[in-house]
This record gives C-alpha cells, sequence and structure tokens, in this order.
C-alpha cells in the first residue's frame, strides 16, 4: 500500500509547481514528492521548500518515505530553513539583483565563520539573508519561523547589545560576514582594527577584492 500524500492519483493541481532557482534564478519544476531539483543552469541543488515531514509522527510508512530522502536532508533540517529563506528573500528582492548578491554573499559567508567560530548559525545566516529585507520579522513569521529564532534574528539585525557569551558571538560572526562579503563585492573595505573574530580577520588578508561596478 503507498501513501496517499505520495500516490500521484491523489495530487490536486498544486502537485506540481514553479520556484526559481536560490542562486541564479532558472525556474525549477518540482513536483510535490521531490526532495530536491538541481539547477540545469547552475548546477545548484535546492530543497523543496514545501516538503514537510510532520506526518512521519504518526504514519506507518514515515520510515519508507523518510528513507528516500537525502541523508544530508534527513541530518540538517536546517538547510531547508535556509533554502526556503533564501527563495523567499529573492522573490522580495526581485529586480533588485545586486541586493540579492549581496545579502547571498553575506550568508555564504556567516555560514563560512559560524562553522569556524561557533555562534547561532541559523540565526547569523538567516540575518545574513535578511540584511537588506525591509521587515524581516514578517517574512520570517510567514515561515513559521520558532519565535526564539525571530527574536535571535532580529536581535542581530538591529545591532541590539548582546546579554551572553553566545550573542556576542553570533554579533561578531554577522558583523564579519557582512563586512567580508561587501568587501568581496568591492562595496567598502574594512581597516584590520574593525575585524571581530579570528576567522574574519584570517579571511580578509587571503580575500581578492572585486571593483565596485
Amino acid at each position: 500500500m503507498q501513501c496517499p500524500g505520495q500516490d500521484n492519483r491523489y495530487w490536486s493541481g498544486e502537485a506540481v509547481f514553479e520556484l526559481p532557482c536560490p542562486h541564479c534564478g532558472n525556474i525549477l519544476e518540482f513536483f510535490k514528492d521531490d526532495s530536491q531539483r538541481t539547477c540545469k543552469q547552475c548546477g545548484h541543488k535546492t530543497l523543496n521548500p514545501k516538503i514537510d515531514f510532520g506526518c512521519a509522527s504518526y504514519c506507518p510508512y514515515a520510515e519508507q518515505c523518510m528513507g528516500s530522502l537525502p541523508s544530508d536532508l534527513r541530518a540538517n533540517q536546517d538547510h531547508l530553513f535556509k533554502e526556503r529563506l533564501a527563495l523567499a528573500v529573492r522573490q522580495q528582492l526581485q529586480g533588485q539583483d545586486h541586493s540579492y548578491r549581496q545579502v547571498t554573499t553575506r550568508a555564504e559567508f556567516a555560514e563560512k565563520l559560524g562553522r569556524e567560530e561557533g555562534g547561532n548559525m541559523a540565526a547569523i545566516v538567516a540575518a545574513a539573508l535578511l540584511s537588506r529585507s525591509e521587515n524581516a520579522q514578517a517574512l520570517l513569521t510567514e515561515l513559521a519561523t520558532e519565535d526564539s529564532l525571530i527574536k535571535a534574528v532580529t536581535k542581530l539585525l538591529a545591532l541590539e547589545t548582546a546579554g551572553n557569551d553566545g550573542e556576542s558571538r553570533s554579533a561578531a560572526i554577522f558583523h564579519d560576514a557582512c563586512l567580508l562579503a561587501d568587501r568581496q563585492l568591492g562595496l567598502r573595505a574594512a581597516a584590520p582594527a574593525a575585524w571581530q573574530t579570528a576567522a574574519g580577520r584570517l579571511a580578509a588578508t587571503t580575500m581578492p577584492t572585486t571593483n565596485k561596478a
């Protein structure tokens, strides 16, 4: 017996949908049971932002469904959130290619520094992606983000004073990720004293810069 959610006899018109690749904007076609799609234009693997495995807690076929997912998706649901957020940000910044490139570059540096320095990875990367958003809290709410994560992200974006060592570390990583991205894109320079993390300072010494267009 097949799970009704995966049986195409029960699918509606929303079972097949299109979304832009968060990396290059090329249109990707998803079936509702696709866990991910590889962009034919840039090769970026995009997770299905509409896939929902909340039924796994009670469905007798959960193991069969979950077993078909890539191991990295099963191991790290945070990546799925990042993909969904990146798609939402791209839609919000439609027609603003320079801004979208800036925030995605900031997110890449945030993830790199976060792996080396620690901190709240989900909050740091989300703040980087939302750093040019006019209403980050509303967008996070639309994505059904946990309240604790929304609070952490908005605190980073508002540059509020950190309340503990973990928040201080996250704020330093977010600060350096933004500086590194903007420097790489040729948007601004940063003096050595500006870096707040060792990983950020090290990355700056070996990073090529791009002249501002």
